[in-house]
């Protein structure tokens, strides 16, 4: 028999629910803010949000956050900042909420180009419930501040062949997917590539994009992830071949990873020195956030390196996205195998080097064996630091001569 009354309270429950967020995550840091929250969901009948205090990110529950995830900085003394290193590892397609005191234009402008809605505390029950409305319809339709919540791309350039651009490429991706952030790697070395070695990937195929240019017409980011290949928790590769020019499935290679934007916090590219095709730094300086330039203590190490600087800094003047560079120098021989020295390099380049890789004869034989570097070093070592710089992060602090070069094991 049909019962009125429990379809109508099922109706009203469906309705209610869309009319607001269906969970929420919660991050407090004072009780006044606490109590509002809870009074808001309580009052429109929502589903009361999981409220943790609030903690450092790097223990965040990613596995349990819900549809939008509320941040609350009002006892921070830079939003911008706590903001960028909360929001670095969370889903990009996660709803954030920051709330806090800092009332400027710049603050509500930076957050916003980071994707990131903004409140300013003091704010009542109406306010809140309303934008809570807002921020739930703009996840339904994908539209608003959100889509602005796309992965960063960065660009691991190498300045010559064999030294390391692989390798480096391949711990930076480790590094953040060890820190749980949603890492995606793209290998540009579509015919010679030892990507899978270094992975310790056995029985490894390259995904075949005969067809692809037919099918990209009607792809979306769900189909597009079919082309990824798993390497751990939070790392996926991208690896393409088949029988098409390099130039070719670097252009498939390069419309995927545009799909995938919302996938990942970061895309990691491999432009080797080795690649099949011509890299343009000032071509990539269009798609790429960030710039990693590989080099060690050779003159034309050093020189193609200043090139390419110089060609992204001519884009930077251009245009108007400021991408930023990080520079890499890998001592990958033993002392006095390199003609140049680390202060003549930096002179020469007009910049200081943002991170140092010393010598370490067992590199070879530890990746081979199946070991991650990153995982060996100190905290302060020349991965990590290359991920905390890439995150906006200030590296940690080094105290000693010998902590300003990477500790592995003994060497």
């Amino acid at each position: 028999m049909f019962d009125l009354a429990k379809a109508i309270t099922k109706n009203s429950e469906q309705t209610r629910e869309q009319a607001g967020p269906a969970s929420c995550s919660f991050y407090y840091q004072t009780s006044v803010c606490l109590e509002l929250i809870e009074q808001v969901f309580r009052f429109e009948g929502w589903n009361i949000p999981d409220c943790v205090k609030n903690t450092n990110p790097g223990e965040l529950q990613l596995n349990a956050l819900r549809d939008i995830v509320i941040l609350e900085l009002n006892e921070s003394k830079n939003v911008v900042k706590d903001a960028r290193e909360f929001a670095a590892k969370l889903p990009n397609q996660k709803g954030v909420i920051v709330i806090g005191k800092e009332d400027t234009i710049t603050t509500l402008r930076e957050l916003k180009d980071m994707g990131i809605y903004y409140l300013f505390w003091p704010l009542n029950q109406e306010e809140l419930s309303e934008f809570l409305r807002h921020v739930h319809n703009n996840l339904q339709q994908l539209s608003g501040v959100n889509k602005n919540r796309k992965a960063k791309r960065v660009a691991v350039v190498g300045t010559k062949g064999g030294i390391g651009n692989t390798m480096i490429t391949c711990e930076l991706a480790a590094t953040l997917a060890y820190q749980g952030v949603e890492t995606i790697q793209v290998d540009h070395q579509y015919f010679n590539s030892n990507t899978d070695i270094l992975l310790g990937l056995k029985k490894f195929e390259r995904q075949d994009t005969d067809n692809l240019s037919l099918q990209l017409r009607d792809m979306d980011e769900v189909s597009a992830s079919n082309y990824l290949s798993k390497v751990d928790e939070h790392w996926r590769l991208l690896a393409f071949g088949g029988s098409q020019s390099a130039d070719a499935l670097y252009n498939d290679s390069q419309n995927i990873a545009d799909l995938l934007s919302r996938q990942a916090n970061f895309i990691i590219e491999d432009f080797s020195s080795s690649n099949d095709f011509v890299m343009d730094p000032a071509l990539l300086s269009d798609r790429v956030d960030l710039f990693v330039v590989v080099l060690d203590a050779t003159v034309s190490s050093v020189r193609n390196a200043s090139q390419i600087i110089e060609k992204i800094e001519l884009h930077n003047l251009s245009g108007t996205a400021d991408i930023r560079i990080l520079t890499f120098l890998n001592i990958h021989r033993p002392e006095g195998g390199f003609p140049l020295k680390k202060d003549e390099v930096e002179r020469y380049l007009a910049r200081p080097i943002d991170v140092h890789l010393g010598y370490a004869v067992n590199f070879s034989a530890l990746m081979l064996s199946g070991k991650r570097l990153h995982r060996l070093e100190k905290q302060n070592g020349a991965f990590n630091k290359l991920a905390q710089l890439i995150q906006g992060k200030q590296p940690d602090a080094i105290h000693s001569p010998l902590n300003r070069i990477m500790a592995l094991v003994k060497r």
